[in-house]
């Protein structure tokens, strides 16, 4: 494909071709308990399995996508392409997905990821540098590290921890939640009984619906306006509120970089 670009006061045609390359791959995850997805900027969408199925839930990790590739010939792009590859690696329990990335074509690929499918019972952590990332099913712990991009996740009875630097992070789990994000809003709803709740955002509003309020140990404090709207609690306070309820077995500690809302989930 050829793409013509204005420069200044003169225009010059740059001759430049586009490469792809398939990825379809799916991996054996008999004996495995945790998987880690480390991959170059990409969108991840990870949907799991019930185990309880093996009929339509193999012990397996599977996924297709693409890689994007330019090159100063059509051929030239397709090796491009070709050279990127994916390692599945496995040991003593632990199986890793990461990207395999030559030097000399560092800069002129692109990794794109459609769907992940594995089963929900093995624990799972995704590392992405740029992407938006999708988990849900997953009945384990789930933890997620990206740099630029939205998360959202659905699940995770085992716990969820996420660190994210600039984007929105939407999580529903019955599982402890442990999230910071730098620069971006926080929305968790607890899908389950009373659970821990860490959250921090160094800019963005914070919204947790809670499954409980009769036992809270609240430790809440936010650059803006905090509001707390539940049956044993209401409350307004700017920058910080402490407060204790019933035997306060439940810990939600929030530092939030904006407004914080905090409500009792509706039945």
């Amino acid at each position: 494909m050829r793409r013509c670009l204005a420069i200044v006061s003169f225009s010059a045609c740059v001759l430049g071709f586009r490469g792809e390359a398939p990825i379809d791959a799916s991996h054996d995850l008999d004996g495995i308990v945790a998987v880690l997805v480390d991959l170059p900027s990409t969108p991840i969408e990870i949907v799991a399995c019930d185990p309880a199925a093996p009929a339509v839930c193999p012990a397996t990790l599977s996924y297709h996508g693409r890689v994007l590739a330019t090159g100063g010939t059509d051929d030239e792009a397709r090796d491009h392409a070709r050279a990127l590859t994916l390692v599945f690696e496995r040991t003593d329990g632990l199986a890793s997905l990461r990207a395999d990335v030559p030097l000399a074509v560092r800069g002129l690929v692109e990794l794109e990821i459609d769907r992940m499918a594995l089963p929900g019972d093995r624990d799972v952590d995704v590392r992405t540098d740029l992407g938006d990332v999708t988990i849900v099913g997953v009945r384990a712990a789930v933890a997620v590290d990206v740099g630029i991009g939205d998360v959202a996740i659905e699940d995770g009875d085992g716990g969820v921890a996420v660190r994210l630097d600039d984007g929105a992070l939407d999580v529903r789990t019955p599982g402890d939640a442990d999230l910071v994000v730098d620069d971006g809003e926080v929305v968790l709803v607890q899908t389950g009984d009373a659970r821990q709740v860490h959250v921090r955002t160094g800019e963005g509003d914070v919204r947790i619906e809670l499954a409980d309020d009769a036992d809270l140990d609240l430790d809440l404090r936010a650059d803006g306006t905090i509001r707390v709207t539940t049956d044993t609690v209401v409350a307004i306070a700017d920058g910080e509120l402490v407060r204790r309820v019933g035997d306060a077995t439940t810990r939600v500690e929030v530092r939030a970089g904006g407004d914080l809302e905090i409500v009792r989930r509706a039945p």
